[in-house]
């Protein structure tokens, strides 16, 4: 089984535009919903085989034409290179994955809502040690967001039905629960690991 940074390298070099560091690709394994990662012997991986894809093809399909540029661009404005030729605006980040894979930053946008289904809130106890530290290292960054949401997010759980805010209330205090199961009580404030 690969280790954790060979997970996040593979990740981060098939997409560095979207994830760029060890941050936002733990973030997207172990904390976004249906991103297609799965515990299983005690090592979180990918549920279906790669199909290889990468987000080269992805920015190949948004390529614009010389013809379409001129037609979109006023006096003075220009379409960026990336958008002219397809290529990834982060490409320069691919051949450095290996090093950004264990490397962490801020997290870039928002944090996904916890979701008990998702990899984070469901370690198994057979779960690898390194494993096990990279949820950890997660969920120091996403719960002290969760806790102070932004304006976004605030206005978004605003429009929800009363409903929908005690799901989406119910679902946060459940994955809490499932964290500090996990790590023992305190975990987030320094307390013993």
């Amino acid at each position: 089984m690969a280790t954790v940074d060979q997970t996040l390298t593979d990740l981060i070099r098939s997409f560095p535009c979207a994830y760029p560091d060890r941050t936002q690709a733990l973030h997207q394994v172990l904390v976004v919903l249906g991103a297609g990662y799965a515990w299983q012997g005690g090592e979180v991986v990918q549920r279906f085989d790669s199909d290889g894809s990468s987000c080269r093809r992805v920015h190949g399909m948004g390529k614009v034409s010389a013809d379409a540029a001129d037609r979109l661009c006023g006096p003075g404005e220009t379409i960026s290179r990336e958008d002219r030729d397809g290529t990834c605006p982060s490409e320069h980040l691919r051949s450095r994955a290996v090093e950004l894979a264990r490397t962490p930053g801020p997290l870039r946008q928002d944090p996904y809502p916890s979701s008990t289904l998702a990899p984070l809130f469901n370690i198994p106890e057979d779960a690898a040690a390194d494993r096990v530290e990279s949820a950890r290292e997660i969920a120091e960054v996403i719960v002290p967001l969760w806790a102070n949401p932004s304006p976004y997010e605030l206005a978004l759980t605003f429009s929800y039905t009363a409903e929908q805010r005690t799901y989406a209330r119910r679902q946060h205090e459940r994955a809490l629960a499932l964290l500090e199961h996990r790590f023992g009580s305190g975990w987030l404030s320094g307390g013993p690991r």
